[in-house]
């Protein structure tokens, strides 16, 4: 019995994906042939590598801190974050590591 909560986990995952578990959630597509049928794939052929569970958050309290490599640190609300234009870019993600259990 895991010590982690995973109550906050998607009920309504793609159907699409083929699940190697479900807690943490790990699934990739399942047909293949048509997910190199897409040059930017869609969001029902997207692959869910989760490492831990889905945290539970206050949204009224929520900040998040952006420091570091910055010029000037800053803390945003998730109502500063939901208020912010949204912007698609494209990107290519690549998994660079063996995950060690």
């Amino acid at each position: 019995m895991s010590l982690l909560d995973f109550s906050n986990e998607p009920k309504d995952r793609p159907k699409s994906l083929h699940i190697h578990q479900a807690e943490p959630f790990n699934a990739e597509p399942q047909d293949l042939a048509e997910f190199i049928q897409h040059h930017v794939t869609p969001s029902h052929l997207v692959y869910g590598r989760n490492h831990g569970p889905i945290p539970d958050i206050e949204e009224s309290s929520y900040k998040l801190t952006v420091n570091g490599s910055v010029n000037q640190p800053v803390q945003l609300s998730l109502s500063d974050l939901k208020s912010m234009p949204k912007v698609e870019i494209v990107a290519a993600l690549q998994v660079a590591t063996w995950r060690i259990g």
